[in-house]
């Protein structure tokens, strides 16, 4: 009876000493396998900076944590169609986690909702959708940062009566739409400015030079002109310095293409508003790697957004947001 006894309890040692074995091992999986992550960005347009930066963060954090990360996107932000179709195609790989860019608030719903039915993480980087289906948003706060637009169209303007005009560039695209709600707020219930329907580029650079041109023709009395992302702001720019309008008008962008900063240096562009596109990848992926190894991450991740103008863009700290790919 004895020996019987203590064989129990011996095998009984050995089974709690197996079930923690297990669970350790089991625990540890997540962490040790490779974790594979779809990212679809708007457009893989090399000519648009943004999204090159945002690569640039995304292969950083895949290379840190050691995730397995295809990228990919439509050839135009406004090929709504080629992007769900990327999406379709990424859910059929069964990754871990799949990262959208949105191009179009409602139209990519019904796919990103085919992405949680199936099983696989879905995340928001830079542009959302209407439904609150992602485990995390990793995005500037468009809003806000259109906020700061108007802001600084109305410091520079001064406290006089003054006629202000948007150019946008794509229609449906939420980070837009949340910056132009943004400059709305600021500037659309203040008496002393008339703020004009929106212009609308239809996601072409050539288009936003035209609408330049159009704006000063239909308005040659306008103050002011803001540019609600970098395509925008790159042919906008262009006209603008060709019409000579420096001195004129004033005119705010969005982002920092090269372009953008040779604008900002010579005193034509104002100000600019920047993202942080390199952040924007690196948590995104970051973001996404946590969850698969069961940790807990934020419903939101803002990454901010600055102000620069010829005065403060040669200070360190906005040195590195206006040349990321010189920042090793």
């Amino acid at each position: 009876m004895r020996w019987s006894f203590r064989r129990f309890i011996w095998l009984l040692v050995a089974g709690f000493i197996l079930v923690a074995i297990v669970g350790f091992w089991l625990t540890r999986i997540p962490e040790d396998k490779t974790i594979e992550i779809r990212v679809i960005i708007k457009s893989t347009d090399d000519s648009i900076e943004f999204w090159q930066v945002m690569k640039d963060g995304i292969d950083t954090a895949a290379k840190e944590f050691g995730a397995n990360v295809v990228v990919k996107g439509s050839k135009t932000e406004t090929d709504i169609d080629e992007q769900i179709a990327l999406v379709e195609e990424a859910i059929a790989e069964q990754p871990d986690a799949i990262i959208l860019a949105a191009n179009d608030y409602d139209r990519l719903v019904p796919v990103s909702e085919k992405v949680k039915e199936s099983g696989i993480r879905l995340f928001i980087v830079d542009s959302g959708i209407k439904a609150d289906i992602a485990q995390s948003i990793i995005a500037t706060d468009n809003y806000k940062a259109g906020k700061k637009a108007g802001e600084e169209m109305k410091r520079q303007l001064g406290d006089r009566p003054t006629q202000v005009a948007i150019i946008k560039y794509v229609l449906a695209a939420a980070s837009v739409s949340d910056r132009e709600d943004g400059v709305r707020a600021v500037l659309g219930h203040d008496p002393k400015i008339d703020l004009l329907d929106t212009y609308y580029a239809k996601g072409l650079e050539e288009n936003a030079y035209e609408l330049m041109k159009t704006i000063m023709n239909e308005h040659p009395d306008v103050d002011g002109i803001i540019c609600l992302n970098e395509m925008v702001s790159v042919g906008g720019g262009r006209a603008f310095q060709e019409l000579n309008l420096k001195d004129k008008v004033v005119m705010i962008g969005f982002d920092s293409p090269i372009p953008v900063i040779n604008l900002l240096e010579e005193g034509v562009m104002r100000s600019t508003i920047v993202q942080k596109p390199f952040q924007m990848g690196y948590l995104s992926i970051k973001a996404a790697v946590d969850a698969v190894q069961g940790k807990n991450v934020p419903k939101v991740i803002d990454t901010g957004s600055e102000i620069i103008t010829k005065n403060n863009m040669y200070e360190e700290e906005y040195q590195k947001l206006l040349f990321p790919f010189y920042d090793k």
